[in-house]
């Protein structure tokens, strides 16, 4: 049994990689198209409109220079190679991107509640309590851990056991003691 785990994990590691990849590569795009960058890649161009983008060369802030460098980073420890050919983003949770005012960076260790046994708790679109309402996790959903906190808050996704992404947002941990039916990862 444990070969078969063994097997069953080496055969997921790519889609993992590949997942997490456009994870990256979503967040790293989304702050230079917050930027006002004009995108002229076919994948560019499908994932964020052009129609309010200022040119090929933008400024970004000390912070989103930093977030794109961490990025990078773990593009480069996944050893990315996202085809900006393509004009489809393997993201789950894209539908959910567009909504967030801070953006996740994907972490290189995963986790999950199966079956939240806690009370409805709020997600938000950013890691701060003034941030707009985008999802809540409701008790039996399991809930995805697969980025980087900052500070007491975590970009979280729920689903039902089939794993189909069904809400998202930033989740402060420090409201609550998780408790779930059970866990993975």
């Amino acid at each position: 049994m444990k070969s078969l785990v063994a097997v069953f994990s080496l055969l997921a590691a790519p889609a993992l990689a590949s997942d997490a990849c456009h994870d990256l590569w979503f967040t790293r795009n989304a702050v230079i198209d917050r930027a006002g960058y004009c995108f002229g890649s076919p994948l560019g161009q499908a994932v964020f409109n052009n129609g309010d983008c200022t040119g090929k060369s933008v400024s970004l802030p000390p912070q989103s220079e930093r977030l794109v460098a961490e990025v990078k980073q773990m593009e480069a420890r996944f050893g990315c190679r996202v085809n900006n050919k393509q004009t489809h983003l393997d993201l789950d949770d894209l539908f959910l991107r567009y909504q967030l005012w801070d953006l996740p960076v994907r972490d290189e260790f995963e986790s999950a509640c199966l079956g939240w046994l806690g009370p409805v708790m709020g997600l938000r679109a950013g890691h701060r309590p003034d941030a707009p309402l985008v999802g809540q996790i409701d008790p039996g959903d399991y809930v995805n851990y697969s980025h980087i906190p900052v500070g007491s808050w975590t970009y979280v996704t729920t689903s039902g056991p089939d794993w189909q992404v069904t809400s998202g947002g930033w989740l402060d941990t420090s409201l609550f003691q998780e408790q779930c039916q059970d866990y993975a990862g």
